[in-house]
């Protein structure tokens, strides 16, 4: 008979800082303001303020090129757009949940890594009820972290999220 190796010892509790880092706010804003330029442009074209792009047509591909250009320069334009400095949020392991310290108020959560690249991460956090579980399919809010931005919790942080 084998002997029983498995452990009742619970992870210990950690608190994490998250700064929010400005370039992953810089790149929302780049793809939120090219897609409503996008947007603006593909309404115009629809009820017939743009021309149709004709490639036998050299005015007709100026405008497309011209709109091309539009959607470009709002994506550069928010990118460059100042970041204002945000309260670092904080995410705290009880050893046994999750929570959520915003300014205002700690939010019990399901922290779920949505994106891992190795050095970066997308989390998304759901609401949980008073077992653990995550209620409904609806996140609370999304947090982008980087091991640039964490330092040497970075580790402890992916750990924590992997295995506790």
């Amino acid at each position: 008979m084998t002997p029983d190796r498995s452990s009742t010892r619970r992870a210990h509790a950690r608190r994490f800082s998250c700064a929010i880092d400005a370039r992953w706010t810089r790149f929302t804003r780049a793809l939120a303001g090219a897609g409503a330029v996008a947007l603006i442009a593909a309404a115009l074209a629809q009820w017939g303020m743009l021309p149709d792009p004709d490639p036998a047509s050299e005015a007709e591909g100026f405008v497309a090129i011209a709109v091309l250009g539009a959607v470009l320069l709002a994506a550069i334009f928010a990118a460059l757009w100042p970041v204002r400095p945000r309260a670092a949020e904080v995410l705290r392991f009880d050893g046994a949940l999750w929570w959520w310290d915003r300014p205002g108020e700690p939010l019990a959560i399901v922290p779920e890594v949505f994106i891992d690249a190795e050095h970066w991460m997308l989390l998304r956090l759901r609401a949980r009820d008073d077992e653990g579980r995550a209620l409904g399919h609806r996140a609370r809010g999304w947090l982008a972290l980087s091991r640039r931005g964490l330092g040497p919790s970075w580790t402890t942080l992916r750990l924590h999220l992997f295995l506790a």
